[in-house]
């Protein structure tokens, strides 16, 4: 879940260099930067319907997952503006605009977090209460990594923007992580909170007008021929490309799914570069036309269940850009390497006369394990230069790997509530499938 990374202020764009901040009208400049909470708004309302499944995700991986470092982390980026300050490291504004600055956001956040808690009345995933839309951790961390890159990511290196933005991601998945909230809640809250900081700015250059800048840290010009080194995080809609998973006659179809990414690379020419992703795709499988081999299974059970099947991907290998006018660029990919499937049970939901006779709900009936195996991908997408060091991107991936799945079954279960469980064969499943989405990406120059 998450996906999360996001935008900083806007810069000129010219087709032979780009240039770094001149001041424009505080309007126009808004306007660019809502470019990024629109597209996190956008995000959380297509997940949806989907935050259910993407919960089993975490519940399947991280059942007991409980830390507070999310309670804590929320609040560094914004610390860190001060802890620079003191340290006499200027940033962009005089410390007094820099406060007004925050404060106005803080207040902005808050208001929307709350008014919007209180109206959409969404219950947690653990059960706990019914002000789960949006997160507030989220919205709050991202508020203050958008207030450290503003003040440092822009004005001094794009290394505090880059990190800001870290430290807001791992709060947002940490909000996931610890069954607090759904992925759309921490969407939502990631826009909340840039917007806010926007707003807060807004407000601020309206009383400050030209009062209270610092003289510019740097007037470096950026061509357009520099190497494009980036890290980035794509998210997108997965869609099987193989009769081993889409098969909507058989007993198990998984045609939809969606997946995350990790990329980066370090270009050592302007068109080309080496770099790799970690990645992760997974399927919700559909049960529908389940034959069962066992007459016993339908006198017990109404319904069957196969928990999502999943890869994750490492891959390396060289990347390659082509920069073009007005901000875009094209990039391409061929990566190889290990993917490794997730275990897995197929379930039976047992009939209410059975679930007193067996003291159990539900019972994992299958089990399944893949093996790790060699896979590879490539991948297409367009980008454009949202600033300096923000690249908002369209793309395409495709993933190739072939999967031995051990399939056992269980056999009894002994008296003390043990499943024992016997091998009943393997099974070879491509996991051949696309994924396709948007990607945001830090540039590296």
């Amino acid at each position: 879940m998450c996906c999360i990374n996001t935008c900083f202020g806007q810069q000129a764009l010219t087709d032979s260099v780009l240039v770094l901040p001149k001041t424009k009208a505080a309007e126009t400049s808004f306007l660019k930067s809502s470019i990024a909470p629109i597209v996190l708004f956008s995000a959380s309302a297509a997940s949806w319907n989907q935050r259910e499944e993407i919960r089993r995700f975490r519940n399947r991986y991280l059942p007991n997952f409980k830390n507070h470092f999310d309670d804590y982390l929320q609040y560094a980026p914004g610390l860190m503006v001060y802890g620079l300050n003191a340290a006499g490291v200027k940033g962009k504004h005089s410390l007094e605009r820099t406060t007004v600055s925050y404060l106005f956001s803080a207040a902005t956040m808050t208001l929307l977090v709350k008014s919007i808690k209180g109206a959409a009345n969404v219950q947690r995933p653990d059960g706990s209460s019914f002000n789960s839309f949006p997160s507030g951790h989220t919205a709050n961390s991202f508020m203050n990594a958008a207030f450290l890159d503003k003040e440092y990511g822009q004005y001094r290196h794009p290394l505090y923007g880059i990190g800001a933005y870290t430290m807001a991601s791992a709060t947002a998945i940490g909000r996931q992580m610890n069954n607090r909230h759904w992925v759309s809640d921490v969407l939502a809250g990631a826009g909340i909170g840039i917007l806010s900081t926007e707003i807060g700015y807004l407000i601020a250059d309206k009383i400050y007008k030209g009062n209270g800048i610092n003289e510019p840290f740097s007037k470096k010009y950026l061509p357009r021929s520099e190497k494009p080194s980036f890290i980035g995080l794509n998210i997108g809609i997965a869609r099987t490309v193989t009769d081993d998973l889409n098969n909507p006659k058989g007993n198990i179809n998984a045609e939809h799914g969606f997946g995350m990414e990790l990329n980066g690379a370090w270009f050592f020419h302007k068109n080309i570069g080496i770099g790799g992703q970690f990645a992760f795709s997974s399927f919700p499988i559909i049960n529908d036309n389940y034959r069962y081999s066992d007459p016993d299974i339908t006198e017990i059970a109404d319904h069957i269940y196969t928990q999502p099947t999943g890869v994750r991907y490492l891959h390396l290998g060289p990347y390659f850009s082509l920069p073009l006018k007005r901000g875009f660029s094209l990039s391409a990919n061929l990566l190889a390497g290990k993917s490794i499937g997730a275990d897995g049970n197929i379930i039976l939901d047992l009939k209410e006369e059975y679930q007193a006779i067996f003291n159990l709900v539900e019972v994992p009936y299958f089990k399944y394990k893949p093996k790790p195996t060699t896979s590879w991908s490539t991948g297409f997408s367009v980008q454009k230069l949202l600033s300096r060091n923000l690249g908002l991107k369209a793309y395409v991936n495709y993933f190739g790997s072939k999967h031995l799945f051990k399939v056992d079954y269980l056999s009894e279960i002994d008296p003390d509530g043990k499943y024992i469980y016997s091998p009943k064969n393997e099974v070879s499943i491509r996991y051949n499938h696309i994924v396709y989405g948007l990607g945001i990406s830090a540039l590296l120059w």
